[in-house]
Parts: structure tokens; sequence; C-alpha cells
């Protein structure tokens, strides 16, 4: 003769009820922390990376020389400059004109490395910036800070 189990075994207990309830809330409030915080829709940049060029710290002031080879040789070009640990987005927007912005973005300071469509573009959760610093699409909010540039004899200094 086989044994039967009572029904009351299949329905849950009050507590497991409650442990159950409270894990799956549990979850779902991490899930809309995370999206808060940036793991939500805003997906990773694809854009492709900016070409790298080394700078000289003297001073306070980094220097970088722009030969015909330099990404930054035409008006147009953009470049990520990195010298002694600080790190700059250079567009070049004229003859004898430059544009130089802090590379790190103002949402979670991430290195800002893309360039598409003369915008800035942050790796980490697509934020954009135009040339200037200014901020086209979020998550950040706040602009890129702006630096001095000044060229001569094909040298361009960027001071603060």
């Amino acid at each position: 003769m086989s044994e039967t189990r009572p029904i009351v075994d299949a329905i849950p207990t009050r507590r497991d009820f409650c442990v159950r309830t409270c894990q799956a809330l549990s979850a779902l409030t991490a899930s809309s922390w995370l999206a808060a915080c940036g793991g939500g829709p805003t997906a990773p940049s694809n854009a492709p990376a900016l070409p790298t060029v080394a700078g000289t710290l003297t001073n306070g002031a980094v220097t970088v020389t722009i030969d015909a080879a330099s990404p930054l040789a035409t008006t147009g070009g953009a470049a990520l400059v990195q010298a002694s640990g600080s790190s700059f987005l250079v567009s070049r927007t004229g003859q004898d004109t430059f544009s130089a912005v802090t590379a790190i973005c103002t949402h979670e300071g991430c290195t800002v490395t893309g360039f598409e469509n003369q915008r800035y573009v942050c790796p980490c959760h697509g934020s954009q910036f135009t040339t200037s610093g200014a901020v086209v699409q979020g998550p950040a909010s706040s602009p890129l800070r702006q630096f001095a540039t000044r060229f001569a004899n094909n040298v361009l200094t960027i001071t603060s």
C-alpha cells in the first residue's frame, strides 16, 4: 500500500511565503538601483577611439608638437592628449585655433576616448559632448572643463 502525503505539505507555510516575497522584492529593488546608477538603458559606446598623442608637462602647461603626421594637423582633427597623468580632448577648430577640454567624463569619471560625428563619446555610458565640452547627450549633465590653448611655431600649449 502506498503512502499518501497530506495536501497540507503542498501549501507553502506563511514563513515560506514571506521569505519568497521578500526575496522577489529585494531583486526588484536591486535592479532599479542598478538602472539608476548607469547600469540601465544607456549602453556603453561603440564610437571609434580617438588617436592618442603624447604631450609634455612643463611648469603646469602641456605642450604638443603638431607635425604633418599628427591627427591634429588639419582642421576638424581630434586626439586624446596625455601628459604625466593628465588627459585632454583636443580638436583643431581652425588654421591656428584649437579647443581643449578635460577627458574625464562628468558622469562617473571615465576617460572619454570615443569620437564620432564631431562629438566626444564616453565609452562607459554613452555621454556625448561637443568639441567645446558641452553636453549633447546624457547621462552626464555637466560640461567638460575647458582649457586655454595657444598655437605658435607648430607647438600647441594647453594651460588652465
